[in-house]
């Protein structure tokens, strides 16, 4: 791109983009994964602990790494969302740069729901896969004479999610085939991919039995499969119910009918017929992919629209590297209509949806925690203690001067034990006994809780409740604060009439 006019336009939507994520990330309340993981970096004091901590994350570590080192700059969560930010902007840059397809495309996508809201606001390790990715994809015209460097970026964006190791995967898997008759050729680079591969598995075989794995055992095979098909629906069909201020994570066509969206996403796997007709190599990579991610949901099971959007990444891996791979085939007018009339469908579709979604998180509050900090100020009570029942407190820490007291682990903390087997689910009588036992060590205490406590307390403890927080976009964040004070020096039940964690 050496054309003048072309890199100013560029420049200014480059400018453009960093601006709108500046103006965003300066509204946007952190929530709970993005708490966890700048609390997880900023408590470790150092790289082995963090290793350790890490240990039941499901995550490799190269995100946290580098939060590691931006806590021992500062410890304001804004600077993990301006870094965050900076990162999306790079990759928009390369985007821009580096892909082959029209202005209009370009735009579309950039402003689109994952590139503007999902992978841009909520600072999480995804943003550092679509680099990588997009880093190997800019130099897919070279990639025979710089594979070295091409696995090294595959190897890289394998390394941030098992999202991007199924299309680095893809990717890889590919090139194998085109070039099967000079394999030794290329050797060092797939030695190099390897090495990733290999460091990949040292990082999540700890967290291999984690909940993330064993929460499926009860999950009828139907329902498993039925999860990938949704999934791609959603990727590609991205409609977040925005009828109600709880849109994240929601998709109004799954909401109206399931199976409906279940069948339509089955049928979705056509799609990639009409886009790469007679296109071989193209329609390998993206059914090979699409084949890895119909895994990956098989196994896990996890639902959420992050990892929904994995499917339209690869529709468009897949279009840019169409574009470098020559077919002989006959141009049909009536097919190449349908096809852009798809894509723009898709991207107008995305487009409208990342607008709504930015608008809504700046107007209203994403999660509570900035909530629970500025009451806490305002009415002269962040020096009390915070208590919470567990993870509630993350989204809360990274606000506050010190971290909260969660009952369930009895001790102060701020990042969440995904691991810890805390029972949440527990009556107002048995949440008051345990505030109740709290009070003989802090007879002045800050509660925080997302569940309205009706029962009065008995003469043990006085419960006051202070506020009721506004809604949030996070569903089940607009927290209850009380104030728990005890009262009089009655016997506190023996522990084991209590409802412990």
């Amino acid at each position: 791109m050496n054309h003048p006019a072309e890199q100013k336009y560029v420049i200014f939507i480059t400018l453009l983009y960093f601006t709108i994520s500046l103006l965003g990330i300066m509204h946007h309340e952190l929530w709970l994964d993005e708490a966890h993981h700048w609390l997880l970096a900023l408590d470790s004091g150092s790289f082995s602990e963090l290793f350790y901590n890490m240990r039941h994350e499901g995550h490799p570590m190269l995100w946290n790494i580098l939060l590691f080192l931006l806590t021992r700059i500062t410890d304001n969560p804004f600077g993990m969302q301006f870094l965050h930010i900076v990162l999306s902007t790079l990759t928009v840059n390369i985007f821009l740069r580096k892909s082959p397809f029209s202005t209009r495309f370009k735009v579309l996508f950039v402003f689109g729901y994952f590139m503007l809201f999902e992978y841009n606001l909520i600072s999480r390790n995804y943003i550092l896969g679509l680099l990588f990715l997009f880093l190997a994809l800019g130099m897919y015209r070279q990639r025979k004479e710089k594979f070295l460097l091409y696995a090294f970026w595959l190897a890289l964006a394998a390394n941030i999610h098992l999202m991007f190791t199924v299309i680095s995967l893809a990717l890889l898997f590919l090139f194998s085939i085109e070039n099967k008759k000079n394999i030794l050729r290329y050797t060092s680079g797939y030695l190099v991919f390897a090495a990733g591969i290999f460091l990949l598995v040292l990082q999540l075989f700890p967290s291999i039995d984690s909940i993330f794995l064993t929460r499926t055992h009860d999950i009828p095979l139907y329902e498993r499969f039925t999860k990938g098909f949704i999934s791609l629906f959603k990727g590609l069909v991205t409609i977040p119910d925005f009828r109600t201020i709880h849109f994240w994570n929601s998709n109004l066509m799954v909401n109206y009918s399931k199976p409906i969206s279940a069948v339509i996403g089955l049928l979705l796997y056509a799609l990639p017929l009409l886009l790469f007709y007679k296109r071989k190599a193209t329609l390998l990579f993206t059914y090979t992919a699409l084949f890895g991610v119909q895994c990956f949901f098989f196994i896990t099971q996890l639902s959420a629209t992050r990892f929904d959007g994995i499917n339209y990444i690869i529709l468009i891996t897949a279009l840019w590297i169409d574009h470098y791979h020559l077919y002989r085939i006959r141009n049909n007018i009536n097919r190449d209509f349908a096809r852009r009339t798809v894509l723009y469908l898709l991207l107008l579709l995305q487009f409208s949806s990342g607008l709504i979604a930015y608008m809504y998180d700046y107007w209203k509050p994403f999660s509570s925690g900035k909530q629970v900090a500025a009451f806490l100020t305002q009415h002269h009570l962040s020096k009390m203690e915070t208590v919470t029942q567990f993870c509630e407190g993350t989204i809360i820490a990274p606000y506050l001067d010190k971290r909260p007291f969660f009952l369930c682990t009895n001790r102060n903390q701020g990042l969440c034990n995904w691991e810890q087997n805390c029972n949440t689910a527990i009556t107002d009588s048995q949440l008051i006994a345990l505030l109740a036992t709290h009070s003989t060590q802090n007879s002045d205490f800050i509660f925080i809780s997302g569940r309205n406590i009706t029962q009065n307390p008995e003469n043990t403890i006085s419960l006051k409740k202070l506020t009721h927080l506004s809604p949030c976009i996070v569903r089940n964040t607009n927290y209850y604060i009380y104030r728990v004070t005890r009262s009089i020096t009655k016997p506190i039940p023996h522990e084991k009439t209590i409802a412990r964690f």
